[in-house]
């Protein structure tokens, strides 16, 4: 029988059928090589943890706290943690991965800012400069491509320990703040994970929607825009945006 890896992520976040949940969890007793990935899986995401942790100091901004009080769960997680970026990331594992705090949602067409990563995943939206695979530059000449495309010091998220390897850099002129660049990502099985960054295009947000079978989460503040997309569970899609998103401010 065979076990994607989309299907273990999804049977470490408790969200298989009960039915599949059990078949997988006697081939994973049986097969020691299953054993040891599912072991490397939930690795990662205790994992998260330590990318938080070098956030401590760092405030939340004040429209973000807005939106978390407007939140029955996010308030009573908060009322357990201090209010720092380590506190939004818990917030935001807790929601994506129970999946059940914000409703999903059909992409607007009047949201600017996931159109465009949109078209620029599926390649219809050209841009100015691409950096394929072969001429990726050593990693701090990838954050200075990011920088200096965003005028903002940001850095290129380091996605490794989730199993994505940075495939392409791409910029594009013309978007609102004057240019966007998308870092796409490739893992096993061909998937990828992709990151649209440009300058924001409203207030502090973090949510969650699904466009047939692609995850998006837009995490947005009064800097930087953020648009990850991929074809995951929830779980995944939780580790994966907190791990971007933390890896660009780090």
């Amino acid at each position: 029988m065979t076990v994607t890896e989309q299907e273990l992520h999804a049977f470490i976040d408790g969200e298989l059928e009960p039915e599949r949940a059990a078949e997988i969890a006697k081939l994973v007793v049986g097969d020691a090589a299953l054993a040891a990935q599912v072991a490397a899986f939930r690795s990662d995401k205790e994992q998260l943890g330590d990318i938080h942790a070098s956030l401590e100091k760092r405030p939340l901004p004040a429209e973000w706290l807005r939106l978390i009080e407007q939140r029955g769960r996010f308030t009573r997680t908060l009322s357990r943690a201090r209010t720092t970026w380590t506190a939004i990331a818990a917030a935001l594992l807790l929601v994506l991965g129970t999946w059940t705090a914000f409703e999903i949602q059909t992409v607007a067409s009047a949201d600017a800012i996931i159109g465009e990563a949109l078209a620029a995943r599926v390649d219809s939206f050209r841009p100015q400069q691409v950096i394929d695979t072969a001429a990726l530059p050593p990693s701090e000449d990838r954050n200075q491509v990011l920088t200096s495309a965003l005028a903002m010091n940001v850095k290129v998220p380091d996605m490794s320990k989730l199993g994505y390897q940075l495939a392409a850099i791409r910029v594009y002129s013309g978007v609102p703040g004057g240019k966007a660049v998308e870092l796409r990502y490739r893992g096993g099985e061909d998937r990828v994970f992709t990151l649209y960054l440009r300058h924001p295009n409203g207030p502090a947000r973090v949510d969650l929607l699904q466009r047939d079978d692609l995850r998006i989460c837009i995490w947005q503040d009064e800097v930087i825009g953020t648009v990850m997309l991929g074809q995951m569970s929830a779980g995944e899609m939780a580790r994966a945006a907190s791990a971007a998103y933390a890896g660009l401010n780090l």
